[in-house]
C-alpha cells in the first residue's frame, strides 16, 4: 500500500498519509459498528412490543435523483402487512451544485406525486433547510437504496440514526467494481442489507468489512418485481409510427474522467452522432428511444453548455423515428426489441426481460464488471473490432433479421438468477424478512 500521495494544484500541495488514512477506515468502521450495537438494543425489544400493539412507522429514503425509484412494490408490500405506516422522504443531494440538486428534488416529487404517493421534501426551499426526521416523522425504521455517503446530508445519514432499525436495497443492479459499491460505511452498518443473488451473497462475504454479515438473500429486485406481475399494466411509451419499425434503446451513461482504477462508461462522446445518423439511415426499420442515465444531462451541461445539451436532447425528441425518454423504464423495456448501451444497471435489468443487448466500449472505455456482470456478458453483444461498425452490424444482422444467438442462454440465466423460488416476489420477501427481524430481534 503507497505510505504517501502528494498532489499540487492552485499552487498548494497536498500531503496525504495513504496508510494511516485506511488505517482510520477500518478504526471508524467498527467505533460505528460499536455505537449502533449499544444504541440498537432496547430498541430492537420495544419495537416488537410496537408491531404487535400497534403500527410501525417506516421510512422509505428516496434516492434524489430522477428515475431511480425502486419501492413500488415494497410500498404494496408494507400496504398489505398493514402494520406500517409508510413516510417517504426525498432528501437534498449535497453532490450536485445547488441548481440542479433543487431540480432533481422537484423531478422526483413531481414522479412520485404522479404514482400517487405524498413524498415529503427533505429540504425546505422556503427557509433552506433541512427538515429535522425525528420531529416531523420519528420513523422506527429507515429503508435506504443509495449507500454512497457523498449523496447524504448528515441530517440524512445512517450515522445520526444509529438507534434506529436500518435497511438497505441498491437503487441500482450491481454489476460493476463491487470493491467499488459494496463496502460502503451505510452497506456495512445497516441492520440488514439485501441483495438479489447468491452471486452477490458471495462477493458481499468476500468484499465486506463485516464480511456480510448483515446481508439478506431477496432473489431479484424490487424495481423488477412488476416484470413477473401478471397483472400489471404497462404503458407503451414508443413514439407512433407511420408502420410496424424494431424498437432500439440507446442508454448511454455520464462516467467520463473516472480514476483509473475504475469502470468508465464514455462510448456516448464517440456515438452521439453517429447514432443520429443510423436512426436516419434506417428509417423505414427502426425507431430509437434516447434513454441517457439522468445524470448525463448535467455532465452536458458542464462540458457544452446548456443550450448545446438541450439542442441535442431535443433533435432526438424532433425525429420522427426517434425520441428522448426520460421516464420509467420498465414501460420501455417492455416494448422494446434491443438495447445498445453502456449504462451500468441496465445491463442486469434488460437482461430479465430476454432480449439482445449490444454493449458499447468506447477507445477509453473502463469495463472492469464484477462476478455477476461478467456472467452476463458472456451472452451481451459486444464491440469485438469498430464500435460504430459492429453497432450496425447488430441492427442488421441481430435486430432486423433476427440472429440472436444468445436467446436460450438469457433464458437459462433469467431462470437460475431471477425467477423465485417460493413464489414471492423480491419485495414481498423483503418486508417478510423485515416483518422476521422485528419479530425476533436480529437475523
Amino acid at each position: 500500500i503507497p505510505f504517501l500521495s502528494i498532489r499540487s494544484k492552485n499552487n498548494c500541495i497536498n500531503v496525504n498519509f495513504l496508510l494511516l488514512q485506511r488505517i482510520w477506515a477500518k478504526i471508524k468502521l467498527k467505533i460505528t459498528g460499536f455505537r449502533k450495537s449499544y444504541a440498537n438494543y432496547k430498541y430492537k425489544r420495544s419495537l416488537k412490543l410496537k408491531y404487535y400493539k400497534g403500527k410501525i412507522r417506516i421510512l422509505l429514503v428516496a434516492v434524489p435523483r430522477p428515475s431511480m425509484w425502486i419501492f413500488d412494490y415494497i410500498y404494496k408490500a408494507l400496504e398489505k402487512n398493514g402494520k406500517f405506516e409508510i413516510f417517504i422522504v426525498i432528501p437534498p443531494d449535497p453532490a450536485y451544485e445547488y441548481t440542479m440538486m433543487c431540480k432533481y428534488a422537484k423531478e422526483v416529487y413531481d414522479e412520485l406525486s404522479s404514482k400517487g404517493y405524498n413524498p415529503i421534501m427533505g429540504y425546505d426551499f422556503a427557509t433552506k433547510k433541512n427538515i429535522d426526521l425525528r420531529k416531523a416523522i420519528n420513523p422506527d425504521i429507515i429503508f435506504y437504496s443509495d449507500f454512497h455517503k457523498m449523496h447524504f446530508h448528515k441530517d440524512f445519514y445512517i450515522t445520526n440514526f444509529l438507534d434506529k432499525v436500518t435497511v438497505l436495497n441498491d437503487y441500482g443492479f450491481s454489476v460493476m467494481q463491487e470493491e467499488k459499491t459494496v463496502n460502503f460505511e451505510l452497506n456495512n452498518t445497516v441492520d440488514m442489507y439485501f441483495r438479489p443473488t447468491t452471486i452477490h451473497m458471495k462477493m458481499a462475504a468476500e468484499l465486506m468489512e463485516n464480511k456480510g454479515r448483515n446481508t439478506v438473500l431477496v432473489n431479484g429486485s424490487p424495481k423488477l418485481d412488476a416484470i413477473f406481475d401478471k397483472n400489471h399494466i404497462f404503458k407503451d411509451v414508443w413514439k407512433t409510427q407511420p408502420k410496424i419499425k424494431k424498437r432500439i434503446i440507446w442508454a448511454p451513461h455520464y462516467s467520463d474522467g473516472h480514476p483509473k482504477d475504475m469502470y468508465q462508461y464514455n462510448a456516448f462522446y464517440e456515438l452521439y452522432d453517429f447514432m443520429f445518423e443510423l436512426a436516419l439511415k434506417f428509417k423505414d426499420e427502426i425507431q430509437i428511444a434516447f434513454r441517457p442515465h439522468p445524470v448525463l444531462e448535467s455532465r452536458l451541461v458542464l462540458k457544452w453548455g446548456k443550450e448545446k445539451q438541450q439542442a441535442y436532447y431535443d433533435k432526438w425528441e424532433k425525429l420522427e423515428n426517434g425520441q428522448y425518454y426520460p421516464g420509467d423504464f420498465l414501460d420501455l423495456f417492455i416494448s422494446s426489441d434491443a438495447m445498445i448501451m453502456d449504462s451500468c444497471s441496465f445491463m442486469g435489468e434488460y437482461t430479465v426481460v430476454n432480449k439482445p443487448l449490444f454493449h458499447t466500449v468506447g477507445s477509453t472505455t473502463r469495463i472492469k464488471l464484477n462476478d455477476f456482470g461478467n456472467e452476463i456478458y458472456k451472452f451481451c453483444y459486444k464491440t469485438e473490432h469498430n464500435l460504430k461498425q459492429d453497432i450496425e452490424k447488430f441492427i442488421k444482422e441481430v435486430v432486423l433479421e433476427g440472429k440472436d444467438v444468445y436467446k436460450t442462454l438469457r433464458e437459462d440465466f433469467i431462470q437460475r438468477y431471477y425467477i423465485s423460488k417460493d413464489g414471492k416476489n423480491a419485495s414481498e420477501s423483503i418486508v417478510e424478512k423485515i416483518v422476521n427481524y422485528i419479530e425476533k430481534g436480529g437475523l
